[in-house]
């Protein structure tokens, strides 16, 4: 009877010790914060015009005239930014449709420094109605985004004719900026 008790007694030994084990065991628990947030995409292009007039005297040779500034502001690559006149010639226009004919074009330079336009385009070139594509090859590869206001300019050399048709002539200069 002795060892049946014993082995009684040594059974609940071992499973008071198994319950006693069990119940003291290292509880874990764990609690985590997940943090997600977005930065919004910034993308414009705003022109600040200059105020004045143009001026058309036959002959008259204007160069780097500011006519704007271009104020940029992009966090996302872009794939282009043209540069076009409102107008078929690429030129001013008067309303009955006359265009002014400038000796050798009316043209347009952005001013350095100006990361988003190629450095080319701070030499007047020729505005076209079917536009240029200006962009720098930074602008398509950034590694922030950009903020900037660049200087565009216009230089032209009046008509050779000694009286040019009369009109108001106009145009408008688009810039067109399109992301990747």
């Amino acid at each position: 009877m002795k060892s049946r008790a014993r082995k009684i007694w040594t059974a609940m030994t071992a499973v008071i010790a198994f319950s006693l084990s069990t119940a003291f065991a290292a509880d874990t628990s764990i609690a985590s914060f997940d943090l997600v947030s977005n930065v919004p995409t910034v993308f414009s292009v705003t022109a600040v015009g200059q105020p004045g007039d143009l001026d058309l005297t036959p002959n008259v040779t204007v160069n780097n005239r500011l006519i704007g500034l271009l104020k940029f502001k992009y966090n996302v690559n872009v794939a282009s930014i043209t540069i076009a006149s409102s107008t078929l010639s690429g030129g001013p226009e008067a309303v009955s449709g006359a265009v002014y004919n400038f000796q050798g074009g009316f043209k347009v330079a952005v001013g350095a420094p100006c990361s988003s336009v190629d450095p080319t385009y701070n030499t007047p070139f020729v505005l076209t109605n079917a536009g240029t594509d200006v962009k720098s090859a930074g602008s398509a590869t950034l590694a922030t985004g950009v903020e900037e206001s660049c200087a565009v300019t216009a230089s032209w050399r009046g008509t050779n004719v000694a009286l040019p048709l009369a009109g108001t002539y106009k145009m408008s200069v688009r810039i067109t900026m399109i992301s990747i």
